[in-house]
């Protein structure tokens, strides 16, 4: 951790500057020596940012802290970038401002909106005035309640002035916390239930009659399910179907289905069982019924659970190297507030069958998104390079055909239509075939991996072990 040290440089004379110069002074012999800052030359400023690397020379600055929170994040990444990392330390400020009554920067410091900001990108706001008329008064399904998407999904639409909530999990615990979490709300109901378990679905449907269903419930982890492929298939695949199938026999107004990028082009099974679980929305869609489907495509949610943040917290508290899987290896971001609300405004402007993507930005490499960190809470830390787990993709995408890419009502929100045309019938019929070997476990992992190339996906080879 970086301790407050003698002589400090902050950067930015603005709020949060001048409470952390106040707190400085009164809890510690160190000296603020001045400020930097780009449009201020009042008293005390020694320099604009660019400044850093002279500042820091002839004032013999020991800390820098970087004090802006609402600057634009492309500065900051710059301001990191230029600083001489081997002359002083330097700690980023985040923009909840507990740390200004704190003597050490610390990872649990950094929001997901902090992180956001370090690769390079502003969270989306959405109309939430839209969305309340959208759920008011509303029984709403959610699968997957337990996960860290689909709880936080289940606070906002709390806050939505629903008529009931429906949350759906298999797993226990999640679903407790989520229940003491949330228990003075009297119009949540709680049922431990897999997705894969059909007459359970029918009797929750039955009883509650939903009006909006957001499904999120998926294995999710890329290495595991590609160990693991006849799971993945069963859970994802013949759970999603389930769950779109009672939607339209019990007359569901809008289905909406959490996907991923790795669903386009996919190499790895979970990648294959996302996409195969929105062809099998776009070919119910074709079917006469009630019920409106969509989908959504995410990229990293970065506080998800397993999400790659979650690997460098745990390893920036225990000290250790910080380890990414490739030097080139990219990704997309987003913050899990950005994700829930994404959810919810594809059911507000979708059309049947539209699968939607957000405006994320360029994609990040991971190895930047972990020097930002280190630089950020501990440069000491070094960064390993470990290799490419099974089944990971260099980059991710959002769209098999990007011309075919439109806006939304929202500038932010993108769909994609009619992409890869194929033959919904023989799709469904083959599909279903596929099903039957999974679930009666007729079928080795190789066979998996194999019937699923059938299906036109060309995927890595199956791994005898679990990896992390």
């Amino acid at each position: 951790m970086l301790l407050v040290s003698n002589r400090i440089l902050i950067v930015g004379q603005g709020t949060a500057g001048r409470a952390l110069r106040r707190d400085i002074e009164a809890r510690s012999d160190a000296v603020v020596v001045g400020f930097l800052d780009d449009q201020s030359t009042e008293p005390g400023v020694l320099g604009r940012l660019s400044d850093v690397n002279d500042v820091v020379v002839s004032h013999d600055v020991d800390l820098v802290y970087f004090a802006i929170p609402s600057i634009d994040a492309e500065i900051i990444r710059d301001f990191l970038g230029t600083i001489d990392l081997d002359r002083v330390e330097i700690a980023v400020i985040p923009r909840t401002y507990e740390i200004l009554t704190k003597e050490t920067v610390d990872i649990d410091d950094l929001t997901d909106v902090d992180v956001l900001g370090l690769v390079g990108r502003k969270p989306v706001k959405h109309d939430v005035l839209e969305a309340r008329r959208f759920v008011h008064g509303k029984t709403v399904l959610i699968t997957g309640a337990a996960g860290s998407i689909g709880s936080q999904l289940v606070r906002q639409i709390i806050s939505m002035d629903p008529a009931r909530v429906i949350c759906v999990d298999w797993w226990e615990n999640g679903v407790f916390n989520l229940s003491q979490s949330i228990a003075s709300s009297p119009t949540v109901r709680f049922h431990i239930a897999d997705v894969k378990n059909e007459r359970l679905l029918d009797q929750i449907f039955g009883e509650y009659e939903p009006d909006i269903v957001f499904h999120a419930a998926a294995y999710k982890h890329v290495p595991l399910m590609q160990s693991n492929p006849i799971e993945a298939v069963n859970n994802n695949v013949w759970g999603s179907l389930n769950v779109m199938q009672l939607s339209i026999k019990h007359g569901v107004d809008n289905f909406v289905m959490v996907s991923t990028d790795k669903a386009v082009n996919p190499v790895n099974v979970m990648g294959a069982t996302k996409r195969l679980g929105e062809m099998m929305m776009e070919s119910l869609s074709r079917d006469p019924h009630h019920t409106t489907f969509n989908a959504v495509r995410f990229g990293n949610v970065i506080e998800s659970n397993g999400s790659v943040m979650q690997t460098f917290r745990g390893q920036i508290a225990a000290r250790k190297p910080l380890t990414v899987t490739h030097e080139d290896i990219t990704r997309f971001f987003m913050t899990i507030d950005e994700a829930s609300n994404l959810i919810i405004q594809s059911a507000i402007v979708g059309k049947n069958s539209d699968i939607f993507v957000l405006d994320m930005g360029e994609p990040v490499r991971i190895v930047d998104l972990a020097r930002s960190l280190a630089d950020a809470v501990d440069p000491s830390l070094p960064i390993e390079i470990v290799g490419l787990r099974p089944g990971e993709k260099m980059f991710e995408e959002l769209s098999y055909e990007p011309e075919r890419v439109n806006r939304t009502a929202n500038d932010k929100i993108f769909v994609t239509r009619d992409e890869l045309d194929f033959d919904e019938v023989q799709f469904m019929r083959s599909l279903r075939t596929f099903l039957g070997k999974t679930l009666s476990y007729e079928i080795t992992a190789e066979e998996a991996i194999s019937e699923l190339e059938g299906m036109g996906f060309a995927l890595q080879p199956v791994v005898q072990q679990d990896e992390g």
